[in-house]
């Protein structure tokens, strides 16, 4: 069992390095077509439920992390095309996953970790330019718990930790764009960027103007190069760069990293599509 737990928290940190910006459009305000399905090693099934509504969810976080994320294409706006994102998930599993003492803990086993929601919406306008799509996101992040929480329930790794850290907060705010490129017929690239803050947490009496706005925040910073081989498959290799503030101060790190090895390695995912009718 302990050896199952790690594995799945492994497939979660990979899914989070590529993000979800990487199935067919799905970073942009494009909707799948009715019937129509994705899913890909790290990244989350997603489902054409209608032709203006698609869900998605991550199958094997779902037992340690229960996620359901709706996407709905709206009218366009200012020749934008324009989608909007709802998302929730419970990460007390998860969190108790790694609430253990030696190796693969990350939290005191002793400290209570009550129930906890997280919501998140963003809205996406996607519009061609300069023989680009561009897509532009922005939206706020909410983290409710049922009861006080202890400040050290927070996994101190990139990406987890300011992810974890709107329970604190108990919002955030995040904004950013994707410029996906055709190279040739087959091969594409996409390049992204992202900013989240925690407005005012862990300031410190020192603190003034833009330091105090922003408390906590990361960038993150994700290039991918994309062979789709068909409308059924496709392949995917690429890095993600991460720059964050930390209880230990700011730290920047290149992703995926392989401590054993004290390395980068590339990434390497690849993704299936078909419709169902």
């Amino acid at each position: 069992m302990q050896k199952i737990r790690r594995v799945i928290f492994i497939f979660l940190l990979f899914s989070i390095y590529f993000g979800n910006a990487q199935n067919w459009r799905s970073h942009s305000s494009s909707i799948l077509s009715k019937k129509r399905f994705e899913v890909g090693i790290f990244q989350p099934f997603r489902y054409g439920y209608s032709e203006t509504l698609e869900y998605s969810t991550y199958p094997l976080w779902f037992f340690v992390m229960p996620n359901l994320t709706l996407k709905k294409s709206h009218e366009n706006f200012s020749g934008y095309n324009m989608a909007t994102k709802w998302s929730l998930f419970y990460p007390r599993p998860l969190l108790n996953m790694v609430s253990k003492k030696g190796i693969g803990g990350f939290i005191d086993p002793t400290i209570k970790i009550p129930p906890m929601l997280g919501f998140s919406f963003s809205l996406i306008l996607t519009r061609p330019m300069l023989g680009m799509d561009m897509s532009f996101k922005t939206g706020i992040d909410i983290g409710l718990a049922s009861d006080e929480l202890d400040h050290r329930v927070n996994i101190e790794l990139p990406l987890l930790y300011h992810r974890l850290s709107v329970f604190h907060n108990n919002y955030g705010f995040h904004t950013g764009f994707d410029i996906e490129k055709s190279i040739t017929e087959k091969l594409s690239t996409l390049v992204d960027l992202d900013f989240s803050i925690l407005p005012g947490m862990d300031i410190k009496d020192t603190d003034s103007g833009i330091t105090k706005l922003l408390g906590e925040y990361s960038f993150e910073h994700k290039a991918l190069l994309i062979y789709e081989k068909s409308e059924t498959f496709r392949f995917l290799t690429g890095y993600k760069f991460v720059f964050g503030e930390y209880p230990f101060g700011s730290e920047s790190r290149v992703l995926p990293f392989l401590p054993l090895v004290d390395s980068w390695i590339p990434m390497i995912e690849l993704q299936w599509g078909r419709s169902l009718k």
